[in-house]
């Protein structure tokens, strides 16, 4: 800014008045944040502008860097020669690299003091000495490179640009460069996780500083996109990126657990707390009536199951969101791709090696509490008695010995030897039994205090000036919960990726990762899953049962269900396991013959075997002296199952990128992708072992059954890309498929799938000007597009498939003969479309402190394959045509701050907030039911998915008049009813409760009550670091869900004392007529199917918010681990599932939600899954 006697009592500048002045500007300028010039110095090098400037003045340049910089420029008048001027093209280029470039031909430099920089002219030696150039044959840069906290980095590659010189910082930061021809050279400092910093230098330096931010922070940030990668600040889809450090220091068992609450719409969910429980992965809410689920790539690769994948292996994760960022993925990417991108080598480093562990223990989260024996007993006889008067189920002798047990419990033993007919009337003196008159808390017995899980990971990396590689082994050994007959999760993880440089044209690649998973669990009949069977057995057992008898055997394990002992069966009846094998094998090459020409291609192979074995044994039960003899689980018996999957994949596509007067910016991609896969498997099942304790097939008696099944499907693709920008400011991109699946008919098998995204970063306009000290970052974001979804069964739904019957009820010649079903008419389908528009803003203000993204799409389904209706004269079902639409609905937005505060106690302190927020809504648009028929199975036109229909609750019938009442009011649900039975309101105004006949124009008393979309999918991630300390701490949730529940876990009294599971939480709520106003309907013997009607006051509220993680690591000081030769120690306490607030009962958790489907609203399961784990946990990782 020019002094002149116009303005000289407002100059900032410098006038004649001398140095004085200087200071005296400085005090005024004070308001500015205070910062140490060395601070001001780094902070001004992390300051990227981008100038088009052309023939200005200094001044005019000054004016320029000040309005897009928080820096003040100081001169005096006579500093700068008049008429002297200048052109300054940059493009995200530092102000100090400038300034290094600008100034010194001018015979000007300048220093950094704060927030000001003063420009003065050069001594006036130098001066002479550059009238008398001396020729400098070599000179030396010394120097420090660290980052935003000051700390220093090891590792970073410096390099000069344009050659090969370079070198690699130590473990205190430092560096020393010789710059052998004696010219001014451009230093280019380079480290994974941050923004690439170039620095000018001329001549001989001992203390430059070189100031590395994250690339988080930075536009110039590279994500990770179909077939390449692009500059964030180019995006036009809708890409959400995630670095594999927020995977880091966490007890979690795969990479989804650790993404869950992490990227808005991203729905990551589990249906149980089970060590190896797959996730359900979905993007941006419902799909199809038909499924379809996010198609996930590692490195460029499918993968079905993310929990063989290393967490510690990941580098960053991509989520593809709209139909522009995945179409290049075809067939199916119609829901979204997630792209999660392995850790590799860097070239110029040396060896690093890694190791980490994180040893955590897990205990079960919202747990109820159960009833003492007596009380529970109690409950019972008064729910018989309301049924029948004068009921019982135990009798008065059975009640004395019980309650003997509970008041003295060391004088009165919890089993007897039964001859009295106290347990059972059989039981006599010559039929002598057990009678169980204990308490026995089984929720408690069934868990262990805590399961601990160890994990422990070794990585190498490093590279030389052509090779670079990474090598990584991990292991993961993880407990079950079970305290009897326990379960183990064991992981066995290797992966290594090498590139090298083989010409100045032609890299190539290989890749390969092998995981072994093992899986051990105890064997329940239903198939050897004790998923969901082990919690609901532990639920009905009888609190009056003892686990042991007195002579160390398990007890009651020839009892009814809901009464044996599910504890002894669990430790005793066999084991399932499991052994599975993924490996993969990948080789990639990357020619560029011509400048801006790369070819690319890759080949995959992959197979995926598992190996199970169920063993159910058999179990004798120990009587009385003359008591029976019982063996149960009987036959014992082994059943083998083995699967096999064998894939391949080609990719081959080529990039050409160009640029014309430097404002033009192309990229032309085109490729090929080809994918195969064969699916094999076996069963058989062998009876009668010889020996109970070993499953050997060749050991057993009898052949039982076997089968065996297999499977083929290969796709096929053709894809291009097309982008183009202007100055970076006006964008476009045009994506295509050409796509075809041997999973449909000849003439179906064929579809091409267009897409056009555009972007406009509004911040590069120049009437955009007057804010750009405010908002750094402006970018608006619209695409379009179409994809194809593959829907079958698995097998060619276009082919009528005979299946076979054997032994029918049909005599032929005396024999009961085999039969062939009579086939449905053959399918009729093709792809499904999906349909996606999005419209997007992206943001970043304050020097990029603050960050968001908005984003509004609308996706439509349309073709959807829905089974036909034809008249039942025909003698067979219709088969598959695509006749349906739906329409999905939503937005989400991320908002982050980021920033440091300069001072505390001496430090900086670096702080970070980030939050996020979705919603999505589904409807139907079109479906084939002309009479808007309700019925399960069924949707209709203007449906949302999710809608609960059902009764709104009346209160309760109170007396014996109004249940007579009630008998002709409500005869359609029930013929008989009585107090503390539900009472329904009249909605239609007929006198009577029922359903009408289920349409849309006549739903009798029902109506839309509810919905189980979550809504308003939210998390909130903060993070603190300050002297090495850092904490971080995440939530999530869900503002809104609906939830319906015939669980018998959550009805407690519902089906007999057999099946029902009774706790603390439903005695203390249960209606009496001692208390008419509790929750639950009034006590039921044999379950009251009447009161649990789907209706308003038993509708759920499943909206809740939890504390997912918090962290607290520590770094430990550079200067504490030189001597050790050690780069990095850090070590840290974390926690998982902590806290979580929620409306449900504290015998649910809000994940079981997610089982119920769209369309099957009332979860039977909920409840009975394994528990859900809080997890606390320590670790330490240590770089050297």
């Amino acid at each position: 800014m020019k002094n002149n006697s116009q303005t000289r009592n407002k100059s900032k500048y410098l006038t004649n008045i001398g140095f004085r002045f200087l200071l005296l500007c400085i005090l005024l300028t004070s308001h500015l944040p205070k910062i140490s010039a060395e601070d001001g110095f780094m902070l001004l090098q992390s300051t990227d502008v981008t100038l088009n400037l052309t023939n200005v003045s200094l001044e005019t340049l000054f004016k320029t860097l000040e309005k897009k910089s928080n820096y003040v420029f100081f001169f005096k008048e006579d500093v700068l020669q008049k008429n002297e001027k200048v052109t300054v093209k940059a493009q995200n280029e530092s102000v100090v690299s400038i300034l290094n470039r600008i100034l010194p031909p001018k015979q000007l430099t300048y220093t950094v003091k704060g927030r000001q920089v003063i420009i003065v002219r050069l001594p006036q030696k130098e001066e002479k000495k550059a009238e008398v150039p001396v020729e400098i044959k070599e000179y030396t840069v010394k120097g420090t490179v660290v980052d935003a906290r000051g700390q220093p980095l090891p590792g970073v590659n410096i390099t000069v640009q344009g050659t090969t010189n370079g070198v690699t910082t130590d473990l205190s930061g430092g560096f020393t460069l010789r710059i052998r021809d004696g010219k001014r050279v451009l230093l280019v400092a380079s480290y994974i996780g941050f923004s690439t910093r170039k620095v000018w230098v001329s001549g001989e330096t001992n203390s430059l500083k070189i100031m590395l931010e994250e690339s988080s922070a930075s536009l110039n940030e590279v994500v990770v996109v179909g077939y390449g990668t692009q500059k964030k600040l180019n995006l036009t889809g809708a890409v959400t990126t995630a670095s594999g450090e927020i995977l880091e220091n966490r007890p979690i068992a795969n990479i989804a657990q650790g993404l869950q609450g992490m990227v808005p719409n991203l729905n990551i969910t589990f249906n149980s707390g089970q060590p190896n429980e797959a996730a359900k992965i979905n993007i941006r809410g419902n799909t199809s009536l038909n499924g379809g689920n996010a198609l996930i790539l590692v490195d460029g690769v499918e993968i079905s199951d993310l929990s063989l994948i290393n967490p510690q292996d990941v580098e960053s994760v991509s989520v593809l969101k709209d139909a522009s960022a995945a179409a290049v993925y075809g067939a199916r990417a119609a829901f979204g791709v997630m792209l999660v991108t392995t850790k590799k080598g860097n070239r110029n480093q040396k060896t690093r090696v890694t190791y980490n562990n994180n040893l955590s223990w897990s205990s079960p989260a919202r747990l109820p509490e159960m009833p003492r024996s007596d009380v529970w007993a109690r409950m019972w006889n008064k729910a018989y008695e309301y049924d029948t008067p004068g009921g019982y189920y135990f009798n008065e002798k059975f009640m004395e010995k019980l309650d003997a047990h509970i008041a003295d419990p060391e004088h009165n033993p919890a089993i007897l030897v039964d001859t009295e007919g106290i347990q059972n009337p059989n039981y006599s003196p010559s039929n002598p039994g057990w009678a169980y008159v204990g308490n026995t808390d089984w929720l408690s017995e069934f868990y262990q205090k805590s399961a601990f899980m160890q994990q422990h990971n070794v990585s190498l990396s490093g590279g030389t000036e052509r090779n670079n590689y990474y090598a990584s082994i991990g292991f993961k050994d993880q407990s079950g919960i079970f305290r009897y007959g326990n379960d183990s999760y064991k992981r066995f993880n290797l992966a290594f990726n090498f590139d090298t440089k083989l010409t100045s044209w032609l890299d190539v690649s290989f890749a390969t990762r092998m995981s072994n998973i093992k899986n051990d669990e105890p064997y329940m009949d239903n198939g050897g899953s004790s998923s969901q069977t082990w919690y609901y057995e532990v639920y009905r057992m009888f609190p009056t049962l003892s686990i042991f008898l007195p002579n160390g055997d398990f007890a009651g394990m020839y009892l009814n269900s809901g009464n044996y002992n599910v504890i002894g069966k669990m430790a005793l009846a066999g084991r399932n396991k499991k052994e599975t094998w993924d490996q993969w094998y990948i080789g990639r090459f990357d020619l560029h013959p011509l400048k801006g020409l790369s070819i690319k291609g890759d080949y995959s192979w992959n197979r995926y075997s598992t190996v199970q074995k169920f063993h159910r044994k058999e179990i004798k039960q120990t009587f009385p002296e003359g008591g029976p003899e019982w063996i149960v689980e009987t036959p014992n018996y082994v059943k083998n199952y083995n699967s096999n999957n064998i894939y391949h994949a080609i990719n081959v596509w080529a990039e050409y990128k160009t640029s014309f007067n430097d404002v033009h910016n192309i990229s032309v991609m085109g490729g090929y992708n080809q994918e195969e896969k064969t699916y094999a498997n076996t069963s058989y099942t062998m009876t009668d072992l010889y020996d109970n304790e070993l499953p050997i097939s060749d050991l057993a008696i009898n052949y039982k059954e076997n089968a065996e099944g297999a499977d083929i499907w290969r796709v096929q693709g053709a894809f291009f890309r097309l982008n183009y920008d202007y100055r970076s400011k006006y964008l476009l991109e045009v994506n295509g498929r050409y796509d075809g699946s041997s999973k449909y008919a000849k003439d179906d098998r064929w579809a091409f799938f267009p897409s056009a995204s555009i972007g406009w970063r509004i911040s590069e306009e120049k009437f955009f000007e007057p804010l750009s000290k405010v908002v750094d970052n402006l970018k608006l974001r619209a695409s379009v597009g179409a994809l194809g979804n593959q829907i079958t069964n698995g097998y060619h739904d276009y082919m009528s498939i005979l299946s076979g019957k054997v032994l029918t009820n049909y005599m032929m010649d005396g024999k009961m003969v085999n039969a062939l079903n009579i086939p449905s008419l053959p399918s009729v389908v093709t792809w499904e479309k999906v349909v996606t528009k999005d419209l997007g803003l992206d943001w970043s203000l304050f020097n990029n402190r603050l960050m968001g993204t908005f984003d509004f799409y609308v996706r439509d389904t349309k073709d959807m394959v829905r089974s036909v209706t034809l008249p039942a004269v025909l003698g067979t079902s219709g088969g598959k045509e695509n006749i349906a639409d739906m329409r999905t609905t939503g937005w989400e937005l991320e908002l982050t701050w980021k920033d440091r505060i300069k001072n505390v106690l001496g430090s900086p302190m670096d702080y970070s907030l980030t939050v996020g927020l979705s919603d999505y809504q589904a409807e139907i648009t079109k479906y084939d039911n002309p009479n808007g028929s309700l019925a399960s199975g069924m949707y209709y036109e203007g449906q949302k998915l999710g809608e609960i229909w059902g009764y709104v609750t009346d209160g309760y019938i109170m007396d014996d008049f109004e249940a007579a009442k009630m008998n002709y009011v409500q005869k359609y649900i029930s013929s008989k009813w009585y107090p503390g039975d539900i009472r329904y309101k009249d909605l239609n105004g007929d006198g009577m409760i029922d359903q009408g006949n289920r349409t849309l124009a006549n739903p009798g008393d029902q109506k839309v009550i509810g919905n189980s979309t979550p809504r308003y999918r939210f998390n909130l991630q903060g993070g603190i670091g300050w002297r090495g300390f850092d904490i971080r701490a995440i939530f999530e949730g869900v503002g809104k869900r609906d939830m319906w529940t015939s669980s018998d876990i959550f009805w407690g009294f519902s089906r007999g004392i057999y099946n029902s599971c009774v706790t603390q939480y439903h005695i203390d709520n249960i209606w009496t007529y001692e208390n008419p106003t509790a929750y639950y309907p009034r006590l039921n013997a044999n379950g009251n199917k009447r009161s649990k009607q789907i209706q308003t006051k038993y509708l759920q509220n499943a909206a809740y918010i939890r504390l997912k993680d918090i962290t607290l690591s520590y770094t430990l000081p550079k200067s504490w681990l030189t001597k050790m030769k050690m780069e990095q120690v850090r070590i840290y306490v974390s926690g998982m599932n902590l806290w979580e607030k929620t409306g449900l009962p504290p015998f649910m958790t809000p994940d079981i939600v997610d089982q119920i489907t769209d369309n099957s609203l009332s979860s039977e399961n909920s409840g009975k899954e394994y528990a859900f784990m809080r997890s606390y946990s320590f670790g330490i990782n240590i770089t050297f």
